[in-house]
């Protein structure tokens, strides 16, 4: 229902046009779209009145003017970059009427009550619903939770339908609702009602319009030039934008890209809005064009050619004619590429396929909860000397599974034996998909890809040669295989570099399309990063998908990490984790519930009876404390809620989860500060041995909960980043593995495996369903435990596991204390002190805990 006093925050709008003037204040040329056969969205910059537009639009179709039967508002005024514009949006805009998590959408936009401080009041119905405050008309200024620049959701429950009231207050940086915040902020008993409105302001204003056709175009008409001129202003151009989700255009096939074979290669590419498309054969990666090849059109408007000949290795590029001029782009379905990411490569892929291809699948059969995932980076996992990693394979893809290194004069292990030896089931490897050629020879993570099926070049020996990185990433695939190891890909679906011009092959090949928009035409920056990928889009959801396909079925690839995946739809998410399951039952499939400040779509809860595990921050909050501040979480010996320690031990089946395996279990990842630096950071008046202690009883933490378990590389072995809490362009000083440092932490190391062998060994570590944990799991009471400790029971009787009884005690107090046990005689199966598995013995009555220690017992 929309309330009333949505016109409070319409109140302001720009003065009405005097007729016969033009409609903008200043010259506008910018883009128009067309969203349906019948519908042309256009962006004015000074908000108007229906019937000051009405009869002022002209619509030219391949130069013929089209007929306008009428003219709708689309977005009301007060959507200008203004401070003074600040929006309530989330769910509730929806609620209201309007359009949910828009920051220039007039629902939700909040009154200026007083100085830096903004209100809105509004009848909402019972439900559950969630918020932010953009300010500006963007998302490049929004607030959440706690006032976090782009932070969390907030959520609200309003248990019937009453009126809430919203308080933002810029000065003292706090957002507060009746609801949550029933102390600070009163809810009125009634609407706010507006009176003395000048008569000029209630008829409501617009800065976009639904120009609608008297005749609708027919499908063939996208591909042509298209304009819109209002009054006297610039003629515009009308690019096809949400037309391109009808079904007539999309295309069911498999087969986009090139398909090789001995005897020709036929080459396909979607581009509905191009009046021609030619292929272009080249030689080789610089030279000039070898043949021009026209393609023809199927119905749903994807160009196809077909080429005699063995092509393998050929380099092509696609030339549209679009809008009266030439767009060149590489392949955006192509499976290798140039080195700049221009042209693309016709591949035989078995002639890529290393000796024994392809290895047998190691996780089969398996649980997601069985998993331990191991995180590392290709260069930086061997790029130090000390890796032992022949010198030409050191940061490459064949480093990763070079066998038999050592740190030199040691008997340590290090590449491959190393990963085998500590006894994870998955590496999850940092982005190794085609990125920014612009960056490709600078230190990077990889998080601005180019183009999703091509491997990256610069982690390949022979980086020259395209056909090599693909050979090279399989060997590295395979060798993983070999070893027991199942892999992970870190993937970035989300966005992609570059967004926009002629560097960006998504962009010459459908304008706008593969993008997220608002009416003005600006790229929306919902990553954080330039741009979002527009995954509502049914062909760009069919990209997605059939590139994850290929990673899957080609690359064998074991799971895949998605990086901001709160930025999907969980209708997306659902399809995609359907698609990957369809090739690979047992594929591990994670991703972020966040985004990099737009709104969040996929959030945490989203996932629920999907397999799909979303990282729980609440468990890296409760564990490590603040991300990157000195606040200490639990294992550190700082303040923590007793709910929130039983919620990550019981992998979040109270929380936002249905089962464990929706909940990936951690206390850091690549981003942010090592864990081992925010130990340091947290406990500066602490010796070397208690900080060792906080991050054994972490990594406890993680291994012992339900859930699936996700370690940060190299913290075992001492791995620090200098207190850098964003070492994406810190370079190898900064980012490599020190292997140099590992025998010193040898102990450490010798924990961890012992932690991931028994989590192994024993089912009742790796319960997959409520019902599951529901059974095995209950805590001992709070008033048997001391401060600062959670202590459990595992019935593995009830689970399978060979131990009948377990008991976990995790202590997160720096001081030493007893814990009462359950009656009995109780073996010690990992001890507080000890390293790997810990102190043998027994012991019954009470147990005594060191400072910041975990003990596993059983009978």
């Amino acid at each position: 229902m929309k309330s009333v006093v949505c016109s409070l925050a319409c109140a302001i709008v720009a003065a009405p046009f005097a007729q016969g003037a033009a409609v903008a204040a200043e010259p506008w040329s910018g883009p128009a779209f067309l969203d349906k056969f019948d519908e042309i969205t256009v962006w004015i910059p000074q908000a108007a009145k229906v019937g000051d537009v009405a009869g002022r639009i002209r619509v030219r179709v391949a130069g013929k003017e089209a007929a306008v039967k009428e003219v709708v508002g689309a977005q009301k005024a007060g959507t200008g970059r203004d401070p003074n514009k600040v929006v309530v949006v989330g769910t509730i805009q929806a609620a209201l009427g309007g359009t949910e998590w828009d920051p220039t959408g007039a629902t939700g936009g909040m009154f200026h009550s007083s100085d830096n401080v903004f209100e809105l009041v509004v009848k909402l119905r019972a439900g559950h619903y969630e918020y932010k405050v953009a300010r500006g008309g963007s998302w490049d200024e929004n607030y959440g939770a706690g006032f976090a620049d782009h932070g969390a959701n907030i959520p609200i429950d309003v248990p019937s339908e009453r009126i809430v009231r919203f308080v933002v207050d810029f000065e003292h940086r706090t957002i507060r609702d009746s609801i949550n915040n029933p102390a600070e902020v009163a809810a009125p008993d009634s609407l706010p009602v507006l009176i003395n409105v000048p008569a000029s302001a209630q008829e409501a204003a617009y800065e976009s319009f639904h120009v609608i056709l008297a005749d609708p175009l027919k499908p063939q008409d996208v591909a042509e030039t298209m304009t819109v001129q209002v009054g006297d202003d610039p003629v515009r151009p009308v690019f096809a934008r949400e037309v391109l989700s009808n079904p007539i255009f999309d295309y069911r096939g498999t087969d986009l890209g090139s398909r090789w074979s001995a005897a020709c290669t036929t080459f396909k590419v979607w581009s509905p809005v191009s009046k021609r498309a030619d292929l272009l054969l080249f030689g080789s990666a610089k030279s000039p064009t070898a043949r021009t090849i026209a393609m023809k059109r199927s119905p749903a408007c994807v160009w196809y050619a077909t080429v005699r000949g063995d092509l393998h290795g050929a380099y092509y590029q696609y030339s549209f004619e679009s809008r009266g001029g030439e767009r060149i782009a590489a392949d955006i379905n192509g499976y290798a590429a140039s080195p700049d990411a221009k042209r693309s490569i016709v591949v035989d892929l078995s002639r890529t396929n290393p000796p024994g291809w392809p290895g047998k699948r190691p996780f089969a059969g398996r649980k997601a909860t069985d998993a331990v995932v191991y995180e590392v980076h290709v260069r930086d996992y061997t790029i130090d000397p000390q890796s032992g990693v022949k010198p030409e394979w050191r940061g490459k893809y064949l480093g990763m599974v070079e066998k038999g290194s050592r740190i030199p004069g040691t008997a340590f292990p290090t590449g491959l034996d190393y990963l085998k030896g500590l006894g994870v089931t998955h590496v999850q490897i940092l982005p190794m998909q085609d990125f920014n050629p612009a960056h490709s020879e600078m230190y990077g993570w990889g998080y601005e890809t180019t183009l999703f099926n091509v491997p990256e070049e610069q982690y390949a020996v022979r980086r020259e040669d395209p056909l090599a990185a693909i050979r090279e990433a399989k060997s590295m695939f395979i060798g993983f295989h070999r070893a027991g190891l199942g892999a992970i890909m870190d993937v970035v679906y989300n966005h992609t570099v570059p967004s926009e011009g002629d560097q960006s092959a998504f962009w010459q090949t459908v304008p706008y399309y593969y993008f997220r928009t608002n009416d003005r035409g600006d790229v929306l920056n919902e990553s954080g990063v330039g741009n979002a990928m527009n995954d509502d889009h049914p062909m760009v959801r069919k990209f997605v998908r059939d590139s994850l396909v290929y990673w899957a079925r080609e690359y064998r690839v074991d799971g895949f990490r998605f990086d901001l995946l709160g930025m999907f739809t969980p209708e997306t998410v659902r399809d995609l984790a359907k698609a990957i399951r369809a090739v690979n039952p047992d594929a591990v499939i994670t991703g972020e519930p966040w985004t990099g400040g737009g709104p969040t779509r996929f959030g945490k809860g989203a996932q629920r009876g999907t397999p799909v595990a979303v990282f729980n921050d609440n468990f890296r909050g409760t564990v490590r404390g603040e991300l990157d501040g000195p606040a200490p979480g639990f294992a550190m010996g700082g303040p923590v809620n007793r709910r929130s320690l039983e919620n990550a031990v019981t992998g979040a089946i109270d929380d936002f989860a249905d089962a464990p395996a929706e909940s990936l279990n951690y206390v850091s990842a690549h981003d942010n500060m090592t864990f081992r630096d925010k130990v340091a950071l947290s406990m500066p008046d602490a010796d070397a041995g208690t900080r060792e202690s906080a991050v054994r009883l972490a990594y406890a933490a993680v291994l012992l909960s339900q859930g699936i378990p996700f370690l940060e590389g190299g913290v075992e072995i001492g791995r620090t980043k200098r207190m850098s809490n964003n070492s994406y362009n810190g370079g190898d000083a900064l980012n490599r593995y020190d292997w140099s440092r590992a025998p010193e932490y040898a102990e450490m190391h010798d924990y961890l495996r012992g932690l991931i062998a028994l989590r192994r060994a024993h089912p009742a570590f790796r319960l997959w369903s409520k019902t599951q944990v529901k059974t095995a799991l209950t805590f001992l009471p709070v008033e048997t435990t001391p401060p600062g400790t959670v202590a459990f029971r595992l019935d593995g009787s009830k689970v399978g596991d060979p131990w009948k009884e377990i008991l976990v005690v995790l202590h997160g107090s720096r001081q030493r204390d007893d814990i009462e046990l359950p009656s009995g005689q109780w073996s010690v199966a990992l001890g507080g002190s000890g390293a790997g598995s810990g102190q043998p013995g027994s012991v019954q009555g009470k147990l005594k805990l060191e400072p910041l220690t975990a003990y596993v017992l059983q009978r």
